[in-house]
């Protein structure tokens, strides 16, 4: 009795299943079908040739407001999106843009780079769009050029400046509009479409101000390649600060153009042994260097020095020795500069030299 009452229980347990199954599999199909459709099945359905549903998606070109409203509410009832490069083809757009990093710049566990990069990422999601990723400077061009030759984006991104750059000769030469992160040097001024950069100036001579009002002990200014545009600029801000509160110039001593860790960490020891005891690093790699040999240095204690940086990072919290520096919004930058130049590929009023602020932090 119970084995009957138990197939038959499983028989009907079956037979539902299986009819869900079959009323699955045919919502399934119908709603995979809208999901699934092109612009071949609008035009047919709506009786309208293709050139006429794409300017409806576009929103470009002449076609009655009927006609528009027609093609959006059967793209409405049937879920559609057109794919990136259905979109692309009516609009005459790849709908990428191209990042390029130079080689050195593969450390994406520099905080510095890694948030403007996500910042750009997350911006370019927002207005649909892809970013390529680029390894090219002005020695090593390839990745850029056939990025270029083989029309796959709409605009590129550079993710610093330097003199002479070859790289933005070539987009201008091609008319490819482009943004930059930072400022180009003084004579490109305005060449590109957009130029996203901090008040570099500014803020570096507010806060040296404050490091050399009162103190005329030696400083040691330590950097690295002066051929990026934001080290000039930084330098020129620290220059301003000297002037204006009478610094001795013989009291400064400038250490440039230093290529490595091993590099840093000889003149840091140089330094050290010839009594010298405030340190200014320009840019935060260059800071975490000097906190490295600080670290190993038997010549010196966290109490006995003064180390200032141009930008802040941060892992300076986890070294013993405090570091007041300079903070700039790497992410706030990254996004305005991927943000201005897609305003600009989309024909609305953009900023093209946006300027952001800074913040100083004593520790």
């Amino acid at each position: 009795m119970l084995r009957d009452f138990g197939r038959i229980v499983a028989q009907i347990l079956r037979t539902y299943y299986n009819q869900y199954n079959i009323e699955f599999q045919k919502w399934k199909e119908k709603n995979m079908a809208k999901h699934n459709i092109t612009i071949d099945d609008i035009a047919r359905d709506l009786g309208i040739s293709k050139t006429t549903v794409s300017r409806a998606i576009s929103g470009k070109g002449r076609i009655s407001g009927a006609t528009r409203d027609r093609v959006r509410e059967y793209i409405k009832a049937c879920n559609y999106r057109p794919s990136a490069s259905a979109k692309g083809l009516a609009e005459s757009r790849t709908y990428n843009l191209a990042l390029v990093l130079p080689k050195s710049f593969i450390q994406l566990d520099l905080p510095y780079i890694r948030q403007i990069m996500n910042a750009i990422c997350e911006e370019a999601f927002n207005w649909d769009y892809n970013i390529l990723m680029c390894l090219s400077t002005d020695l090593y061009p390839e990745s850029l050029l056939r990025t270029l030759d083989n029309r796959k984006v709409d605009g590129v991104i550079l993710s610093r400046t330097v003199e002479n750059d070859a790289l933005v000769d070539m987009l201008i030469e091609r008319d490819i509009p482009f943004a930059t992160i930072g400022s180009l040097p003084p004579a490109m001024r305005g060449k590109a479409t957009v130029e996203a950069d901090h008040d570099q100036v500014g803020g570096c001579r507010a806060f040296c101000k404050t490091v050399l009002q009162g103190n005329q002990e030696k400083i040691a200014v330590l950097g690295n390649d002066m051929r990026y545009i934001v080290n000039q600029s930084r330098l020129s801000g620290f220059r301003q600060a000297v002037a204006d509160t009478r610094y001795p110039e013989g009291n400064v001593q400038m250490h440039t153009d230093i290529k490595n860790y091993r590099a840093c960490a000889s003149v840091v020891e140089e330094l050290l042994r010839q009594g010298v005891r405030r340190f200014l690093a320009m840019d935060d790699d260059i800071c975490v260097d000097i906190l490295r040999t600080m670290e190993q240095s038997a010549w010196v204690t966290p109490g006995d020095v003064q180390i200032y940086s141009l930008a802040d990072n941060e892992s300076f919290n986890t070294y013993r020795y405090p570091v007041s520096a300079l903070r700039f919004d790497a992410a706030e930058l990254g996004q305005i500069a991927c943000r201005e130049l897609l305003r600009c590929l989309r024909e609305e009023t953009y900023e093209p030299q946006p300027i952001l602020g800074y913040r100083i932090i004593h520790r």
